[in-house]
Formats: structure tokens, C-alpha cells, sequence
């Protein structure tokens, strides 16, 4: 018996060989153009060989050369542009195509409150941290108008949860994180639709809320990173608590779900 081959009868049935399967031409064409665009040897704005030439040096066919681009269509690394003058060009993917994905992650893998809102309070800790010491002169006139508009929101819940949420956005948008602002922007929705209850629809609430957002802003103004990211992480952690009693920790945190009184106004209101 060759010592590199497996002895059936003496050693028992072996486990199957898994199968093999060769990558499709179109994905090793894609994977290659990716990495060009990636480490910057095809800049925004480049036009890339057309498909007649990609199929001439890659030695692919037409239809494998176009399935190629359409990967990197989807990617959001090109644009395709019809006609004469159009083709491929190298584009910065958007935030759009990041917010799609992870709503539709959201909603397909049921995505509870709980964990949504142990992501949020992360996510805005860290905000508040990094606008504490980002921060512009430019966005501090935005953090305030953004405050202020929330206090003139106060006795209307819809124009205040509105108003809320643009502050929330702000802030982390303050922190000059590109990768953070695009996180909060897709939980965006999300967050909104978990506070869309009736125990919102009080004073007192909104009243306590009115004073912590003037105590991050207070700590933005002074610089001081680690009181904004404390009174942050009180202020979201005791959302947390009060969106969690009334939606439980399971209930999906995208659902078609709104509170009574939500209802009522957005249907006067035309919403």
C-alpha cells in the first residue's frame, strides 16, 4: 500500500473530496481590475480600456468583459456611460450603496433593538469624543442651530424626533470621521423608527433631553472630549432603556411599527 494513499478497507470509509471549483473568467478579470483601482493606479475620473481593448489583453470574450464591469458597476467603483463618448470611468463608491447594504442586512438577519442600540451608543460616544476635538467653528454654529431647533421642536413630537435626529447626525458629523458618519447615516433610520413611541410623547422626557444635548454641546465648545463622551453615553444609554421597555429586546429593529400617537400626527400633519 503507497504510504500517500488512503487504505479504505483497513482504515474505514474516507470523507469525500470536496469539489472543486475553477473561478469564472470574469471574476478573476474583475478582481484584477479592482486592485488597479484600489491602489490608485486608475484615479477618479479615469477612463478605463474599452471593452473591445480589455478583451484583446485579458484574452476574454466580449460578454466576459462586460459581466467584469457590471461587478464593478454594483461595487460602485464605475460609472458606465452609453454611447460614443461614454465607457467605464473610475467613481468613489457613495454612501448610498452602504446604507442599502446594511438596511437590507438589518432586515434580513432581524437585527433586534438591543443590538442596535449597543452599536448606537458606540457609535455616538465615539462621535461625541471626536467632534470634542474636531470640531470648527463652522460646525459648532451647525451644532447650535441643530440644538435650538430641537428646543423650538419641543411641544410637536414628529418636528421633534425630526429635529433629534438631525442633532444626533451632527454631532458625529462634527467628528470629521468618514467612516463613522457613514454608520450613523445607515442606523439613521432605524434609530428614528425606535423612538417613534408614545412614551416619547412627553414633556418631561423631552425636557431632560433638551438639557443633556445643551451639556455634549457645552463640552464640545470647551474641547473637553471625555465629558462629551460621557454625557453622551448617559444620554443614549437612558434612550436605550426607554426604547427597550416598550419594544423589547428581540422586536426587529425594521418593522412597520408606530406608536399611536406618531400615527395620528402624521396623518394630520399629511405624513
Amino acid at each position: 500500500m503507497d504510504d500517500g494513499l488512503i487504505d479504505e478497507d483497513a482504515r474505514g470509509a474516507a470523507s469525500p473530496v470536496t469539489r472543486v471549483t475553477a473561478p469564472k473568467a470574469s471574476d478573476m478579470l474583475a478582481a484584477q481590475l479592482r486592485a488597479r483601482i484600489r491602489s490608485g493606479d486608475w484615479g477618479e475620473g479615469s477612463s478605463l480600456p474599452t471593452e473591445r481593448n480589455l478583451a484583446s489583453q485579458s484574452g476574454l470574450s466580449r460578454a466576459s468583459v462586460r459581466e467584469a464591469l457590471r461587478m464593478l458597476e454594483v461595487d460602485g467603483l464605475i460609472e458606465i456611460r452609453p454611447g460614443r463618448n461614454g465607457g467605464a470611468r473610475v467613481r468613489r463608491p457613495a454612501g448610498e450603496g452602504l446604507t442599502r447594504h446594511l438596511e437590507l442586512f438589518i432586515w434580513g438577519q432581524n437585527i433586534g433593538f438591543e443590538h442596535l442600540h449597543d452599536v448606537r451608543e458606540a457609535l455616538e460616544a465615539l462621535g461625541a469624543y471626536g467632534a470634542a476635538q474636531a470640531r470648527t467653528d463652522r460646525d459648532l454654529e451647525e451644532l447650535v442651530r441643530k440644538t435650538e431647533a430641537v428646543e423650538r421642536a419641543a411641544d410637536d413630537l414628529v418636528a421633534y424626533l425630526d429635529a433629534n435626529l438631525d442633532w444626533h447626525l451632527a454631532v458625529v458629523r462634527a467628528s470629521h470621521n468618514p467612516l463613522l458618519v457613514s454608520f450613523m447615516e445607515v442606523l439613521a433610520n432605524a434609530i428614528h423608527r425606535s423612538t417613534e413611541s408614545d412614551v416619547f410623547d412627553s414633556a418631561e422626557v423631552r425636557a431632560s433631553t433638551l438639557r443633556i444635548h445643551r451639556a455634549i454641546l457645552d463640552a464640545i465648545i470647551a474641547r473637553d472630549a471625555d465629558a462629551a463622551r460621557r454625557r453622551m453615553t448617559r444620554h443614549v444609554g437612558a434612550a436605550r432603556s426607554v426604547a427597550l421597555s416598550v419594544n423589547g429586546a428581540q422586536t426587529p429593529a425594521v418593522s412597520g411599527k408606530r406608536s399611536t400617537a406618531l400615527r395620528k400626527r402624521r396623518t394630520k400633519r399629511g405624513g
